[in-house]
């Protein structure tokens, strides 16, 4: 009887709607997931998740009941997912221009110049029989490059670019290690073992110089 009464005032309310909506109107109607039944002619107060089929008024289309789908995106999801996807595009790309500025360029110039002339330039030395000249020899170079080393990590250190980032860092390890080696005295008994320790830190290095300098050729051959 409850039901009865339900649906016949529903009935009641459905006639009234067309009676007072003006014939040219649009008759909104939705079911919500309750099972309930809607009707507005104002658009606003459909909810979105109901919007894709708004119909008109008319015998046909109002007997359209229009149901939210099982997960179904709302009508307006796909520009806020983009929205979303460009904000993260953007933070991913720290909301930084492709191109180098003429700062960053110059340091990154600077960089691979010095890691040109330092890959090098220790091989001569490395043929010297073992001696405490060669441990000497090998000294004179690295202080000489340090100072190089130094200068140069004061320039990329003022950049947030990751590739200066990366040879901010290993500038910084190589110039601890150099200031170690100054300290070393190697005696007769200890300078081919000190010498070799020496030599192998070097060409480490190196080795990670050579990947460095193939991405700043990469970043500077972008540029043009």
């Amino acid at each position: 009887m409850l039901a009865r009464q339900k649906i016949l005032k529903s009935f009641f309310f459905f006639f009234a709607l067309m009676w007072v909506v003006p014939a040219d109107a649009l008759i909104y109607k939705w079911q919500d997931e309750k099972g309930k039944f809607h009707f507005t002619d104002n658009p606003a107060k459909v909810p979105e998740g109901f919007r894709k089929k708004p119909f008109l008024n008319g015998a046909s289309t109002q007997k359209e009941i229009f149901k939210p789908k099982e997960n179904e995106v709302p009508p307006d999801a796909g520009a806020v997912l983009d929205k979303k996807e460009d904000d993260e595009n953007k933070n991913k790309a720290g909301d930084k221009p492709a191109g180098l500025t003429e700062a960053q360029l110059s340091a990154v110039s600077a960089a691979a110049g010095f890691l040109k002339a330092d890959i090098p330039r220790y091989e001569s030395i490395y043929s010297y029989p073992p001696s405490r000249s060669k441990f000497r020899a090998l000294k004179q170079a690295v202080a000489d490059s340090t100072s190089q080393k130094q200068s140069l990590l004061d320039q990329v250190s003022q950049h947030d670019l990751p590739l200066l980032e990366s040879i901010a860092a290993f500038l910084t390890t190589s110039i601890a290690e150099d200031e170690k080696s100054q300290k070393i005295m190697p005696t007769t008994i200890t300078s081919t073992r000190q010498t070799q320790a020496l030599m192998n830190r070097l060409k480490g290095e190196a080795e990670q110089e050579k990947q460095l300098l193939e991405k700043l050729t990469a970043a500077l051959s972008s540029q043009k």
